[in-house]
């Protein structure tokens, strides 16, 4: 079956508390309308993220979606069939935001055009690569702002969570309360001033169930990678709990013991940023896909601890 969910269904903080406004079935599609970060409050040049401007309401979600026989550890599965932008984007630069904004001693807009699938920024024409930068199901434990990233997903800002790709996500609640938006433009890895090119957007998206998954935190399937995504206040310790994650999924892709894998990853994958400018910072470790020689099913794997040996 197929559904539509309008943009005027948004929470701010994903919650166990929130109530669904669409309920599916595995197997169902659904047309997302998803808000700008800025809840489309900056239209113009003249506009900016100043002393007035409401930052317990950013980064607008739509949705609670609950999916249908949803439990604890199980895991929603997302595909991204097409995400169409709308014509005009925002860049904000403010004071205190991003890794330079000590240096930054002024609030600056810029107003992008988007068409062609092309960013015009300051007389450039830059090729869009539309993502969602917020997609999360509830967590287990109260209520998670929408800007901020964590293991039922949230403010992920992870720029491969884009057309064709399959989002994993945790189930922490019955129904998982699937919500998404803060849809760019364009962004790079880091999200280094604080924002990409925010816009709203029309995500065309297919939902599946898979049971008793034990996923822990949120994975991205790409056509040539498998992502594994961790969230965490320290650097360091985001890109740690990464690393710890996609060894175990080497673990069960390959057969491989523990330090086998850990040797692989060495010399396979890759560690990168997706942000660094969220309440948590947020990392991935890079899988080949051609690793998973078997062409196991992620939906259909149980990603329990393996341990290390």
């Amino acid at each position: 079956m197929h559904h539509f969910l309008d943009r005027s269904s948004v929470v701010y903080e994903m919650d166990r508390d929130n109530t669904p406004v669409l309920t599916i079935t595995s197997g169902d599609s659904v047309t997302v309308e998803t808000e700008d970060c800025f809840c489309h409050r900056i239209l113009s040049e003249n506009q900016c993220v100043d002393e007035d401007f409401d930052l317990s309401h950013v980064n607008p979600a739509t949705g609670p979606i609950a999916v249908e026989d949803a439990l604890p550890r199980d895991s929603i599965v997302v595909t991204i069939r097409a995400i169409h932008l709308d014509s005009q984007g925002v860049i904000e630069s403010v004071p205190g935001w991003g890794l330079l904004g000590n240096k930054a001693t002024s609030c600056k807009t810029v107003i992008t055009s988007i068409m062609d699938n092309r960013v015009q920024f300051n007389g450039l024409s830059l090729p869009a690569r539309p993502m969602i930068g917020v997609i999360g199901n509830a967590p287990e434990h109260g209520a998670v702002g929408c800007g901020t990233p964590g293991n039922h997903g949230g403010n992920l800002d992870t720029k491969e969570i884009a057309a064709g790709a399959i989002v994993h996500l945790p189930v922490f609640v019955p129904g998982g309360l699937l919500a998404l938006g803060d849809v760019h433009a364009l962004m790079g890895d880091g999200e280094s001033c604080g924002t990409g090119v925010e816009c709203r957007a029309t995500v065309e998206l297919s939902i599946e169930l898979a049971k008793s998954t034990g996923l822990s935190a949120p994975l991205v399937e790409t056509e040539n990678e498998i992502i594994v995504i961790s969230s965490h206040k320290k650097l360091d310790r985001a890109i740690y709990q990464s690393m710890v994650l996609a060894v175990q999924l080497l673990m069960k892709l390959t057969g491989f013991s523990w330090q086998e894998a850990y040797m692989l990853a060495s010399i396979s994958c890759d560690v990168r940023v997706s942000q660094l400018v969220n309440p948590l910072f947020t990392a991935k470790t890079i899988i080949p896909r051609h690793l998973n020689s078997n062409g196991l099913r992620l939906s259909q794997m149980d990603f329990g601890e393996s341990g290390n040996e």
